[in-house]
């Protein structure tokens, strides 16, 4: 098995859109190569000026003269025209030109003048995501937007029938638009086959960044998606707290942290509680050491991205929650109110409100996701495993977890009333609004004790859902 570990396995730095570091940085590599002089023509392109180098290629800003617009072009040395980087340069450019996505570097052309293999690829003027780390911790929201859109690249990548290989802050760019890229296939493993494929693919190289590669990786063994998924949880650990969750002086010490190291918990670094508490075992799930403890698809990971992302889903606080569920509550009292009113009014107990109550919200909550409480304040009930409206079974739970210990001491009070179970009464009946409260200040998601029994979440509805993003 060839080894084909990354030349910034020990030292995290930028790199320019095609995927090599820029000049300056010190890790050009050991290949010679003589620098392409301006006005060159490569087929249809004309070179313009060097942009960067490394130990696979150097890349160019030229000019597409049949379209006349500027691209990169990266280029093979001369003295690497045959052998492992040929079919590497080859099979980066075939990858990266068979997924067509947003979030993914398009190419244009690949061809071989004058001895020199090279592929044009679409120019980025922006800054990969080691640059902005190097700055400093992004917010949190900036991160998960940013994760979320290379999950969305990487899944369509994977839907092509590739594994990356090589996930990390130097291989993610934001362009100028602020769209997340994918670059560099170059480690790239596809499926032995052209049909897309959802098992493991042999490694037939060692291939990656120690910094933020799978257990499994760098031990050789078959990868498949989720292998790319825990590089993308270390790089998000990177972008939140300012540094790669591991450090070692050698790959070895590197690959052993990464595989039987407990993943260092996120610092705060002034983000909320509420936010970190949520975004770390959304973390610690995308860089278990076992990938089948791992998220086993990119729906299910871009799903939970959202659930933690305010973007996506904004959880209710407390005040707007009390309000629903007062106006919910009051709903039934009213409507038998105005039904008894021709037969004298019919007196009914606490009890019987509150069961009513129960059956209404159950029933409302699974067939439209809301109630006329929480309809009114934009609100919805959302089971968190698929992001949709809770089933019957769930929402049944949901609310007997909230009103059944309502409905049993007003029911014991009314028959054995007593100073006990007044008290009792009335700390039950507050107990809802007390755990909303303590829900807002400190639970993630804002999920009260009902809402994590029966595994749902109250959200604002909001026009920026982007739920067609998950269809296949």
């Amino acid at each position: 098995m060839a080894a084909e570990i990354d030349d910034v396995a020990l030292a995290h730095t930028a790199t320019f859109a095609g995927g090599v570091p820029p000049r300056g940085s010190g890790l050009s590599g050991s290949t010679a190569s003589t620098e392409l002089a301006e006005g060159l023509r490569l087929g249809h392109f004309r070179i313009e000026k060097k942009l960067g180098a490394g130990g696979m290629g150097e890349v160019y800003l030229a000019t597409d003269l049949a379209l006349d617009r500027p691209v990169a072009i990266k280029v093979l040395p001369e003295a690497s025209v045959s052998g492992i980087a040929r079919d590497r340069l080859i099979r980066e450019a075939r990858a990266q030109a068979r997924i067509q996505h947003p979030n993914v570097a398009h190419i244009y052309f690949i061809g071989e003048e004058a001895g020199r293999l090279y592929f044009a690829m679409e120019l980025l003027a922006g800054q990969t995501l080691a640059e902005r780390a190097s700055r400093g911790p992004m917010s949190i929201e900036e991160a998960l937007a940013t994760i979320r859109a290379a999950a969305l690249g990487l899944r369509e990548a994977h839907r092509a029938g590739f594994t990356h290989r090589d996930v990390k802050p130097s291989n993610l760019m934001t362009d100028a638009h602020g769209t997340v890229k994918v670059l560099d296939f170059g480690l790239v493993a596809a499926a032995p086959t052209a049909e897309i494929s959802d098992g493991p693919v042999e490694q037939t190289s060692l291939g990656g960044t120690p910094l933020y590669m799978a257990p499994e990786q760098a031990r050789g063994d078959a990868i498949d998606l989720r292998s790319d998924i825990y590089a993308l949880g270390a790089t998000l650990y990177h972008l939140v707290s300012g540094r790669p969750p591991f450090t070692a002086d050698t790959i070895a010490g590197l690959a052993s942290l990464h595989a039987t190291a407990a993943r260092p918990v996120l610092p705060r670094k002034g983000h909320p509680r509420t936010a970190i508490a949520a975004i770390d075992p959304l973390i610690a799930r995308m860089m278990a050491a076992d990938p089948a403890e791992r998220f086993a698809s990119y729906d299910e990971l871009v799903r939970e991205l959202d659930l933690v992302s305010t973007q996506h889903t904004r959880p209710a606080g407390a005040w707007v929650r009390t309000v629903a569920a007062a106006i919910d509550f009051m709903i039934p009292s009213l409507l038998l109110a105005l039904i008894s009113i021709p037969f004298g009014g019919i007196n009914l107990g606490g009890d019987m409100i509150f069961a009513i109550t129960f059956a209404y919200c159950t029933f409302t909550l699974a067939r439209w996701g809301t109630t006329a409480g929480k309809a009114l304040l934009e609100l919805e009930v959302i089971a968190v495993a698929t992001t949709k409206r809770p089933s019957l079974a769930r929402a049944f739970v949901r609310e007997l977890a909230m009103y059944g210990p309502v409905i049993l001491i007003t029911t014991v009070d009314q028959h054995l009333a007593s100073t006990p179970l007044k008290i009792a009464t009335v700390i039950i009946v507050a107990a809802p609004v007390l755990a909303m409260f303590h829900a807002a200040w400190r639970v993630p998601g804002k999920r009260s004790p009902w809402d994590r029994i029966a595994g749902t979440q109250v959200r604002y509805r909001s026009s920026h859902r982007q739920d067609a993003a998950l269809l296949p």
